[in-house]
């Protein structure tokens, strides 16, 4: 999956089609390399955020305690909805 993304990436920049300066990953369960999921282990996420912050990488960690595998409150949704663009905005643009 991994490579995947990076060959998706690279071929996008070769092409012209995006700016190596302004990529972002975005994607929930697995496909955003992000713990949704009942079955993640709340830690697990905070050691991917630990990371990011060690690194630097810009990031925003959203937990929404009432929801499990995706999001079945449409409230939910409309935050997460928010911050995503207002995270890609800042940090792309």
């Amino acid at each position: 999956m991994h490579d995947d993304l990076i060959d998706a990436v690279q071929w996008a920049i070769n092409t012209g089609i995006a700016d190596p300066e302004r990529i972002a990953i975005y994607g929930g369960s697995y496909g955003g390399y992000a713990a949704h999921d009942v079955r993640v282990r709340q830690s697990e996420s905070e050691q991917i955020v630990a990371a990011l912050q060690k690194k630097g990488i810009p990031h925003q960690y959203l937990l929404f305690k009432d929801e499990g595998h995706g999001f079945k409150r449409p409230e939910n949704r409309m935050i997460f909805y928010e911050a995503a663009e207002k995270f890609l905005e800042k940090n792309l643009n």
